[in-house]
């Protein structure tokens, strides 16, 4: 594996930490439970940087870090999730992709990220002004990151993987569920997947459409605050639901470790747009 890869991947997960380097608070809470639980995990912290950066060896890598984000939601909520959540992240990454194109190819999917993190390293394609989707390889429910010098490894154009990102996602589709709850008379979905990482990811399967026209009609409308949870209602049953799910909405999106967007989606002919936004505050 080449240190260039090794670089890039480790900016990867300084992004998904989503923080600054500007506190260097040592001994506090956050940081020992943090400590704890990447020790029981068998990773240790190697070093602490004079701006709070914490690195940290796990196999070929050497993930960069900082708790800054991690510190704050904590000091919000009192809640020691968002740190297991974190860690969960970290012990989870993976760069082991296959070097050949067609031992890759069944695997690949996009996943959902939030555009503020956003990396020119990896493929990334706005969705909305909160969001967008990165192309990714699942292997056990772990997800590894495309980059763009994988394409040049495997000898294809994005197109080619953007279409078979649509291939598998239309093919997990199939085998997937949409159950429903009644509430009041109106209807609300969810997608059942044992992939439950691509749950909101399997929302933009070409696919989909046919599927939901049946039980929800078309256009649909959907919120996706973290990647792995996600509510689908008709547009019938807009002004219904969308006054009544914004604190759950709100609150899987401030708990999750894998926030998307806190926006209410609308999924047209045309493509996807935001129909509003639940305040995070």
């Amino acid at each position: 594996m080449s240190v260039t890869r090794i670089l890039k991947i480790t900016t990867i997960v300084l992004l998904l930490a989503q923080v600054g380097c500007t506190n260097n608070q040592k001994n506090d809470y956050v940081f020992d439970e943090f400590s704890n639980q990447i020790e029981k995990h068998g990773m240790k912290i190697d070093s602490v940087d004079h701006s709070g950066l914490i690195y940290i060896s796990k196999g070929e890598l050497t993930l960069k870090v900082s708790l800054d984000n991690v510190r704050r939601d904590y000091e919000r909520d009192k809640e020691k999730a968002g740190i297991s959540n974190f860690v969960k992240t970290l012990v989870s990454y993976t760069i082991k992709i296959p070097s050949k194109w067609v031992d890759a190819k069944n695997n690949i999917y996009i996943s959902l990220f939030p555009t503020d993190s956003a990396s020119k390293d990896f493929l990334f394609q706005k969705i909305t002004d909160e969001f967008g989707k990165v192309y990714v390889h699942v292997e056990d429910d772990k997800l590894s990151w495309i980059m763009k010098d994988d394409l040049k490894k495997w000898e294809i154009t994005d197109t080619v993987l953007d279409r078979q990102a649509n291939l598998n996602a239309d093919s997990l589709l199939k085998t997937t569920d949409i159950s429903f709850d009644w509430i009041e008379g109106h209807k609300l979905g969810r997608i059942e997947s044992e992939r439950g990482s691509l749950k909101g990811a399997l929302l933009f399967a070409p696919a989909m459409k046919d599927k939901l026209k049946n039980g929800f009609g078309f256009p649909f409308y959907a919120v996706i605050p973290v990647r792995d949870f996600c509510y689908i209602f008709s547009e019938k049953d807009f002004d219904f639901f969308s006054k009544r799910i914004g604190k759950i909405v709100v609150d899987e999106y401030k708990k999750s470790g894998y926030p998307v967007s806190t926006e209410i989606l609308k999924f047209t002919d045309s493509g996807i747009e935001s129909a509003g936004k639940y305040p995070v505050e």
